[in-house]
């Protein structure tokens, strides 16, 4: 069976919680990533998506330059371990209507697990490598 730890995103992109929002979405732009996870108290606490600025700040709804990370992310509510199988992260992805499942291992988060890792697993499984 295939674990989510050989398909997930080893580097983890966060920022702090008392960060203003426009670095949040700064840092996942200069690192091309969808999510970023947010740090408060020396943990993991929260995530903000490119989904959860599109819907709250494009919508204008609030003002990045004026807002903290902490107000536009989501708590980290659903998390998966290395060990668990794809079969179980998509479970997670479809059940929950999420993109990014935060991976842990004995307890720590050391990676992330997205739709676009799960749209990889898939090509790579049916030997389609030339996307």
């Amino acid at each position: 069976m295939n674990k989510v730890g050989e398909h997930m995103s080893t580097q983890i992109f966060s920022i702090s919680h008392d960060k203003y929002a426009y670095e949040a979405i700064d840092e996942m732009y200069k690192n091309k990533v969808s999510a970023i996870l947010i740090e408060g108290n020396g943990e993991y606490v929260g995530i903000i998506t490119k989904t959860d600025w599109m819907t709250l700040v494009l919508k204008g709804e609030c003002d990045p330059k004026k807002v903290k990370a902490s107000s536009l992310m989501t708590k980290i509510a659903h998390i998966i371990d290395e060990n668990q199988t794809i079969a179980e992260a998509c479970a997670i992805i479809e059940t929950k209507k999420i993109r990014h499942v935060p991976v842990t291992r004995e307890g720590e988060i050391v990676g992330m697990f997205s739709v676009k890792d799960l749209e990889k697993y898939y090509l790579q499984l049916h030997k389609k490598t030339d996307f």
